[in-house]
């Protein structure tokens, strides 16, 4: 019996759900290089971008599985882009680099 190949919506809704995990880890990263280059040490309004950031992407990437397991590809990468352009949209509210 011959593998059927995966539908284009299907490889390129896990490909999303795996590209959304490179800003929740640089997100919680970005913390811990912080506090190591940071001589004063920091503050809650310093990592508060990254923290929020990184709260969204959780959110967005837990939904992303979920609707994985229940076949809906098409919202999935919806879910994809929504998530960068909100990641865009706090970094030019807080102005970081």
């Amino acid at each position: 019996m011959q593998k059927q190949p995966l539908p284009r919506t299907t490889k390129i809704a896990r490909f999303c759900t795996l590209l959304i995990f490179l800003p929740l880890i640089r997100c919680i990263a970005e913390v811990f290089r912080l506090q190591h280059y940071n001589p004063t040490g920091i503050t809650y309004g310093i990592i508060k971008p990254f923290m929020l950031g990184a709260l969204a992407t959780a959110i967005t990437a837990f939904a992303m599985v979920i609707l994985l397991f229940y076949k809906k590809h098409m919202a999935v990468i919806a879910t994809c882009i929504s998530t960068i352009i909100l990641l865009f949209v706090l970094k030019f509210m807080y102005g970081t680099q």
